[in-house]
């Protein structure tokens, strides 16, 4: 989709010029077409899209009034019948079947531009504001000028998340967080107001990229087009996610590589790398952190404001393993999230910041329970060795792999472990996550290692009787222990992973099936 981008200058046209005109947009089908009335699938598609996959409300840009899904889709109707079979015909390819060209006709049809920007302290025109005529205000010049660049692109509707939204009404705020990224990836534009940039040479610097919702706004549109404080943009292209020079900027302000700017696919996976992203942006709400990621994940929450930051960042966790159990959602250290029960749920984004790369194709069995995350690991027993003390409760350890091979392999490893409540008689291992698992490979039944390993640093209490000596049958008495003797997770500040040289990058290394372990952290 191609859009001319215009900048708005003193001599701007009107916003209630007829270049927004009911018909402006009407499909003009080519000489061959021969039939009057658009196919079925297309005006199916049409009203599907318009009433689920825009936002609630537009501005109308010629009468800068907000309208709903239907006054859209009765501008639009007429364009949308002047689609005919020829034209649905003339796209089709192996590549693009008859559904997807379809879609693609619609989506040139029905166009809106949509908003990013940092928010004023105050004065930013209201939901309410809107339906009274009553805009005012810094917000208000704001809102007008991004509403001129659309109009002169022949956009006549536009959406900003500061008027368009009906915030008194509990329903339609939180159909508008779940449904934010989509919005703006359907967008024909997204127009990004920069207030404190005026170049390339101070982008970095701007409030805008310290932002949480901003994130997703920057990697769900398609077409973005960047504007400095006066309004100018800041390259000459139509789209700015294909102009290299730009995209390297942002590369360096956001840590995205210019691959994910360009053609960002929401979902479950690279989840630490999307984590550190997040990791030092700020939102208003605090739980916002948590819900202005679901569209990056493509998972779904239930908004909930007042239940915290920690445990609204929880429950997005949560949502990932179970959609997906990629182990890159398992890639975190530091402090676990104290308002949850296991010890295996990171507490903030900030968790996942300097994190170890490493393949994270193959999935593991991930499950909630109320006995803690239910995860496989391989499991390989450590020494521990106290270095030094770090501050008052931090430790700095070394640890040696029980198993000789290891031992010699790697040299073994160290780690920063937080807290020391640690009972004495403790036994120690690293529960490795990112192995080969044994099903689905090549040596069925045999879980392996890979050249690097990460892992988490596991502890539990030694038993008074050696399981392996006793002698268990029917109508046996023992003493009733109240005790915990299953494997725990130990926060490290730190993350622990460790290499085995002998092995090439690309090969793994079989290991015995004894030491894979389902335990709940």
């Amino acid at each position: 989709m191609s859009v001319e981008l215009y900048t708005p200058t003193r001599s701007s046209p009107s916003l209630t010029q007829t270049i927004c005109s009911p018909h402006s947009h009407i499909y003009r089908p080519g000489k061959s077409s021969s039939i009057i009335m658009a196919p079925q699938e297309v005006l199916n598609e049409f009203f599907r899209y318009v009433q689920n996959d825009i936002p609630l409300r537009l501005i109308f840009i010629p009468e800068m009034k907000l309208v709903d899904r239907f006054a859209v889709q009765e501008h639009y109707l007429p364009s949308i019948k002047a689609i005919t079979e020829d034209d649905v015909g003339e796209r089709l390819s192996p590549a693009a079947d008859v559904e997807t060209v379809v879609r693609e006709l619609v989506q040139e049809v029905v166009q809106y531009a949509i908003l990013s920007h940092r928010w004023l302290p105050q004065g930013e025109p209201t939901f309410k504001d809107m339906v009274d005529g009553t805009t005012a205000g810094p917000g208000r010049e704001k809102l007008w000028k991004f509403c001129e660049v659309a109009n002169s692109n022949r956009i006549c509707f536009a959406w900003s998340d500061t008027c368009c939204i009906d915030k008194t009404s509990s329903s339609e705020l939180d159909e508008a967080i779940r449904s934010m990224f989509r919005w703006y990836r359907n967008a024909a534009v997204c127009i990004t107001y920069l207030a404190q940039t005026n170049g390339l040479d101070d982008l970095k610097s701007d409030e805008w990229f310290e932002r949480g919702w901003t994130l997703q706004e920057l990697l769900a549109p398609p077409v973005l087009k960047f504007f400095n404080t006066h309004w100018a943009p800041l390259t000459e292209t139509t789209n700015d996610k294909d102009d290299g020079q730009l995209l390297r900027h942002l590369a360096a302000a956001t840590g995205c590589s210019e691959d994910q700017l360009r053609n960002f696919k929401p979902g479950p996976h690279y989840v630490d790398d999307r984590m550190s992203w997040a990791a030092k942006r700020k939102t208003t709400r605090a739980e916002d952190m948590a819900y202005s990621l679901m569209g990056i994940f493509d998972v779904t929450l239930q908004p909930a404001y007042g239940e915290g930051a920690e445990r609204a960042f929880c429950r997005l966790v949560e949502m990932i393993m179970q959609s997906n159990g990629n182990t890159s959602v398992l890639n975190w250290a530091g402090k676990a999230a104290a308002s949850h029960s296991s010890m295996a749920l990171p507490s903030s984004p900030r968790c996942y910041l300097g994190h170890p790369r490493f393949n994270s194709v193959r999935k593991l069995d991930l499950a909630m329970t109320s006995r803690g995350l239910r995860i496989p690991l391989v499991i390989l027993p450590m020494t521990l060795r106290l270095i030094e003390r770090v501050g008052r409760s931090n430790s700095r350890v070394d640890l040696s792999f029980s198993d000789t091979r290891f031992d010699k392999e790697t040299g073994g490893t160290s780690a920063e472990v937080l807290g020391r409540g640690y009972p004495r008689e403790v036994h120690w291992a690293l529960g490795v996550f990112n192995y080969m698992p044994p099903y689905g490979n090549q040596v069925m039944g045999h879980p392996a290692l890979r050249r690097t390993s990460v892992a988490y640093l596991l502890w539990r209490r030694m038993a008074p009787v050696d399981q392996s000596q006793l002698h268990v049958e029917e109508g046996l008495k023992v003493q009733d222990d109240l005790r915990f003797y299953g494997w725990k997770k130990a926060s490290t500040t730190t993350f622990i992973h460790f290499t085995l040289g002998s092995i090439e990058r690309r090969e793994v290394m079989i290991v015995s099936n004894e030491l894979l372990e389902v335990v709940y952290l």
